[in-house]
């Protein structure tokens, strides 16, 4: 975007999708828009309230849509960390099991590594091509806890 840009020219990134407007340039994998502006990276969702004369500095930027690129005011509202988390954790968006791109075992596997007996967590490990530590933490419920 051009070093002055005005309202208008962020208001012609954005296409309407029902109630949100999305930011149609360049975004994370993540689905958050980004951009250039005053010099200096911005993501596309903290810039929207920063044009509207809100102080972003320090605060996180929660959508109320859950919809990474919208760009909406009316959707956004500034919160801490703590309360990103809770939005997150509440509407069940964090990622959990084989939705994390490096999970190497499925559900099935978690509930069938609980339910053997007998065999060191080592030889587990060994049948299922994970780092031992990753047995543990299955069988003490501190990975894996949704199941």
């Amino acid at each position: 975007m051009k070093r002055g840009f005005t309202k208008e020219d962020f208001a012609d990134m954005l296409v309407p999708n029902g109630e949100c407007l999305e930011w149609s340039g360049g975004t994370f994998i993540t689905g958050y828009g980004a951009t250039k502006a005053y010099d200096k990276p911005w993501l596309a969702h903290r810039l929207a309230l920063h044009l509207e004369g809100i102080d972003v500095t320090g605060h996180m930027v929660l959508h109320s849509c859950d919809n990474p690129a919208c760009c909406n005011p009316a959707h956004l509202r500034l919160g801490t960390h703590a309360d990103n988390m809770r939005d997150r954790n509440s509407r069940a968006r964090q990622a959990r099991g084989t939705s994390l791109p490096q999970a190497k075992l499925t559900e099935d596997q978690v509930l069938e590594i609980r339910a053997i007996r007998g065999m060191s967590q080592r030889a587990i490990a060994e049948r299922y091509g994970v780092n031992h530590r990753s047995i543990n933490h299955i069988i003490n419920r501190k990975r894996w806890t949704h199941i």
